[in-house]
């Protein structure tokens, strides 16, 4: 597949690849141990101006585009993926403001964040509202001086500890209507913005995710994206735009699975030989496998899809939909079958295993959960937005009403 990419991409792989060799997996199994954002990986992001990997040269970034950019969460999260997290993360909070920021916010939050001095947080998930946005509390109310002030309270927000800003949903209208909802940046630390707790998960301990009460937040003026009312748009895009990262995630540690199983049984000696030479195990690495380069393809299309600015449309969503659902069932197949391959040893934390089966288990849950969006898929496909025309085989009923004519 690399031979299929421009140059400039199969170039960023390699110098990627090479940092996160010296740099990042080495550090791996340590963040997940101390359950501790890795300040230093952030960093050395930084230095190498990765963050700016996808964003188009006009708005300062370095035009790699999101194909670029899920190469090089591919390569971060072979090693970890609390690291590929980060990555993630600041796309996820940069693009509202691509999407539908002013001309003053991009100056002011876009540019510093893609130069990694400044970090944001996506606040939409709350105790009672998740897929569904038509449940959303948390209310935004105008003030005196153009700003709003918002309450509410927001549940599971990654990297918020860090954030400089908070990307927050809340409604306007009074309305429990989806429409009623618009989207916020409000600037961090303030006063109205508490902290609540840490939820502690089973995977990606270097990603805190915690919750936040809102409490007479103070957004200033000019600090709506987009207009009054749009952000269930705005949402819905940004959300669009980074399936094919998370894809990527869950394909550089499905690659990753399947090199150390490999590796391992290439090494392992058993019954006089290799454990490699079983059958058995080369069945577990042959599904890997499979599943890999399947994976590949959809995450690279969808990549490329965002590119063309193919991400708004519900036959495109469904296209990006589906490449981060078959990537998050393939990570966790994958890491399933490596550990069957290794056997007790990578259930055990000396292996790595053990850590990319627990993180891989987030991605079926995180921004769109593998039911909800397996039923946006359905929904394309049903109303005929994917373009899969009218079957060419008969019904039996239809074979029984031409022998009737005959």
């Amino acid at each position: 597949m690399d031979e299929a990419l421009p140059e400039e991409h199969r170039l960023l792989r390699r110098t990627v690849r090479e940092i996160v060799r010296d740099r990042v997996a080495p550090r791996a199994s340590d963040i997940d141990r101390d359950r501790a954002y890795p300040e230093d990986v952030f960093q050395l992001f930084r230095e190498h101006g990765l963050f700016g990997t996808s964003t188009p040269e006009h708005l300062g970034g370095m035009g790699f585009g999101t194909l670029g950019l899920a190469l090089v969460v591919e390569e971060v999260a072979r090693a970890c993926a609390s690291s590929a997290q980060i990555l993630i993360l600041n796309a996820l909070t940069t693009w509202p403001l691509r999407i539908a920021g002013s001309r003053s916010l991009r100056d002011q939050y876009l540019l510093p964040a893609i130069r990694g001095d400044l970090r944001g947080a996506f606040a939409l998930t709350e105790p009672n509202a998740s897929s569904d946005l038509g449940s959303m509390v948390t209310r935004a109310k105008q003030s005196n001086d153009g700003g709003y002030v918002v309450d509410g309270e927001k549940d599971f927000i990654s990297g918020s500890p860090m954030a400089d800003y908070f990307i927050l949903f809340a409604r306007t209208q009074g309305t429990s209507t989806v429409g009623g909802m618009t989207a916020f940046l409000a600037p961090s630390p303030q006063p109205g913005i508490v902290f609540l707790r840490r939820d502690e998960g089973m995977g990606l301990k270097g990603m805190p995710h915690c919750d936040w009460a809102f409490d007479q937040c103070v957004v200033p003026p000019g600090h709506v994206i987009g207009e009054e009312g749009d952000g269930a748009r705005v949402a819905r895009l940004s959300i669009n735009a980074i399936q094919p990262l998370l894809a990527a995630r869950g394909l550089g540690a499905a690659e990753e699975s399947l090199a150390y199983a490999r590796d391992y049984a290439l090494n392992r000696r058993i019954y006089g030989g290799r454990l490699a030479d079983l059958q058995a195990i080369q069945l577990h690495m042959a599904d890997i496998a499979v599943n890999v380069e399947a994976c590949r393809l959809l995450t690279y299309q969808a990549a490329r899809m965002v590119d063309e600015e193919r991400f708004e449309a519900e036959a495109d969503a469904a296209y990006l939909n589906a490449a981060k659902v078959f990537a998050a069932r393939t990570v966790v197949r994958a890491t399933d079958n490596a550990m069957q391959v290794v056997g007790g040893h990578g259930y055990m934390e000396v292996h790595p295993l053990e850590r990319m089966y627990r993180d891989a288990r987030h991605l079926a849950l995180y921004m769109g959960t593998d039911e909800v969006l397996r039923l946006r898929i359905a929904g394309a496909v049903l109303d005929g937005a994917m373009g899969y025309g009218p079957a060419v085989s008969r019904q039996p009923s239809e074979e029984r009403a031409i022998a009737d004519r005959g």
